[in-house]
């Protein structure tokens, strides 16, 4: 048996969130339900906010301190509400791409050894991150858009929607450390993926330039469109309360 799947038009309904409600459209990712969904909030159009996100259980569900993906997602919604619009890729792509029974074997490595999570997967013969971003970026052309201001601190995200035709500006996400395995989590994904980490004092960290450097396809991606610069000019963003 199968089940008619309707047009985003006919899934429009109101959300209220934080005692203020938008009005969103929800589709399949492109390729399928399997990659994840895609939430339209108000109108959104060229240049909008956009939060490429995978999902994690453990931080959004059942509210563990010891990632930053709650947090992220948070205020990602915190900031589209703000604006009155904005899209969310939903992307099924728990523990990094490699699911929840790897990603727990990961935590339990990384407890018994004290390697970072990263370290731990590729001990166990994963990658330390599988995931893959082209179905998020096909989906955002399906939309019709063709330009975004991506909530991110993963360059990652940045190179691959680039790739794929999108003009990318990327927009730091600062949110508030939850924990002490937080903060080494974060200063894992800075050393060993480049993630540019902003703080409350600077909208990018200070050592940005050095980690990317070391990347060189990553950094030619980012000095021929410049975010970085303009990121360093704006006022850092408040912490997500």
């Amino acid at each position: 048996m199968t089940t008619a799947v309707p047009d985003r038009g006919e899934t429009a309904h109101r959300l209220t969130r934080k005692g203020h409600d938008l009005q969103v459209r929800v589709m399949e990712v492109a390729g399928g339900a399997e990659y994840g969904h895609v939430l339209v909030f108000g109108d959104a159009d060229d240049g909008c906010l956009v939060r490429v996100h995978s999902r994690c259980l453990y931080g959004e569900g059942l509210g563990s301190d010891d990632c930053d993906c709650g947090p992220e997602l948070d205020k990602s919604l915190d900031l589209i509400w703000a604006e009155g619009s904005g899209v969310l890729v939903y992307l099924e792509q728990e523990g990094r791409g490699v699911g929840l029974i790897a990603k727990a074997l990961g935590y339990r490595e990384s407890q018994r050894s004290g390697a970072d999570t990263f370290t731990s997967y590729e001990r166990l013969g994963f990658p330390a991150d599988g995931r893959s971003y082209l179905h998020a970026a096909k989906s955002l052309q399906e939309l019709g858009l063709t330009q975004v201001r991506l909530l991110t601190n993963n360059p990652d995200k940045v190179a691959e929607l680039r790739a794929a035709g999108l003009t990318v500006i990327m927009e730091p996400l600062l949110t508030p450390v939850l924990s002490a395995r937080a903060a080494a989590y974060l200063d894992a994904k800075r050393r060993r993926r480049g993630h540019l980490i902003p703080t409350s004092d600077v909208p990018w960290a200070p050592d940005v330039q050095p980690v990317l450097k070391r990347k060189s396809r990553i950094w030619r991606i980012f000095t021929m469109r410049g975010p970085v610069r303009r990121a360093r000019r704006r006022t850092a963003l408040p912490a997500s309360k």
